[in-house]
């Protein structure tokens, strides 16, 4: 049974070592060109799908880090103000306070959050981008569609009669007489 802590789990996660490679297969799907037609149209609609998921995915676990993260620098910035402070000699509130934010505990946690920030920014990015593409392979594909349904026109060479002769009653001196 599938379970949202599946989904959610951080058991061995690192921000740093985020895998994006299945992003990264189906964004170099997408036409760099700009050039679409109904095959590339119709892969690329269910690959854009693809690739929102893969991010909202991935956007799961960066928020839950973000927030044990931000976790982690408060209570390494308590620590700091109210147990080593003291301990240093700062006695006012003011000499904490500095001290906790330059605390090497705290600034980690401060560098992580802001890693784990801008790839929360990238993965949205990303899935705006895959939505992007969807649309105008969506809408492509509606006009696509919407011609072939319009066209009236038949098919003249498949429709005419060509009567009822059969492939051997043809004449036989159809090409006229031949002078070896």
């Amino acid at each position: 049974m599938a379970t949202f802590e599946d989904i959610a789990s951080l058991d061995g996660f690192s921000i740093k070592k985020l895998n994006i490679d299945d992003i990264k297969k189906v964004e170099l799907m997408m036409p760099s060109n700009g050039i679409v037609d109904i095959n590339i149209a119709e892969r690329g609609i269910v690959a854009t799908l693809e690739g929102q998921n893969l991010c909202q995915e991935k956007l799961v676990k960066v928020e839950r880090w973000i927030g044990l993260m931000e976790s982690k620098k408060s209570k390494a910035w308590s620590k700091a103000a109210l147990d080593d402070a003291p301990k240093l000699g700062h006695k006012t509130g003011k000499d904490k306070e500095w001290y906790a934010s330059s605390d090497e505990d705290y600034l980690k946690y401060q560098n992580e959050i802001v890693l784990s920030k801008a790839c929360k920014k990238w993965l949205e990015n990303k899935a705006s981008y895959f939505s992007s593409w969807h649309y105008a392979f969506k809408t492509f594909l509606g006009r696509d569609y919407l011609l072939e349904k319009s066209a009236k026109v038949s098919n003249y060479g498949y429709t005419n009669d060509v009567g009822e002769s059969p492939l051997g009653s043809a004449d036989e001196n159809m090409c006229g007489e031949i002078d070896w």
